[in-house]
């Protein structure tokens, strides 16, 4: 799917996705942070973040706020704390500027998920951690040799019910 369908389609269907899918969304994002070492790494980036779920969970908690960056501006217009639209392939950031990206079914539709995978490389710093989850419906293998190509060590591999996870920190140089 093109990323000018995909953001229209998120946009209208901004206002009832949360209703819809937290309770999906939400267990995959506590599994994740819950395989994450303590204190988090910071700062958060939470790309895909659309409504801003996982921001809400790291703010129960009493963790950080995320940047969220998503490419539909109706779903980020829900979320708390910093934003910025932006796509996987292009993030608005520079390089190594974070600790922990949290990346929740949001690498969809990508026949090579290298380049966004090297992307989110590219926005952590040396020994910063992703935690990642996609569809298992997905090309799993693709995920796992973009994620060795970008320089992540696999440190967990988590059964998400309908996804995949994968949580994984950047090697230094």
């Amino acid at each position: 799917m093109k990323l000018i369908s995909l953001q229209k389609a998120y946009d209208r269907f901004a206002p009832r996705y949360d209703e819809i899918f937290v309770h999906q969304q939400r267990p995959k994002i506590e599994a994740l942070l819950g395989a994450l070492p303590r204190p988090l790494p910071t700062p958060i980036l939470d790309l895909g973040a659309g409504t801003g779920l996982a921001g809400r969970l790291l703010a129960e908690r009493g963790e950080a706020l995320p940047w969220s960056i998503d490419a539909s501006r109706l779903m980020l217009e829900q979320a708390d704390g910093p934003r910025g639209l932006g796509d996987l392939y292009r993030l608005p950031l520079r390089d190594g500027c974070a600790g922990l990206a949290l990346c929740v079914t949001a690498l969809l539709d990508f026949v090579d998920p290298s380049p966004a995978i090297a992307e989110m490389a590219r926005v952590l710093r040396p020994g910063g951690w992703l935690a990642l989850s996609v569809l298992k419906i997905e090309a799993i293998a693709a995920v796992q040799t973009g994620l060795v190509a970008a320089g992540f060590q696999m440190r967990q591999r988590l059964d998400l019910e309908q996804d995949l996870g994968f949580v994984c920190r950047r090697n230094d140089p």
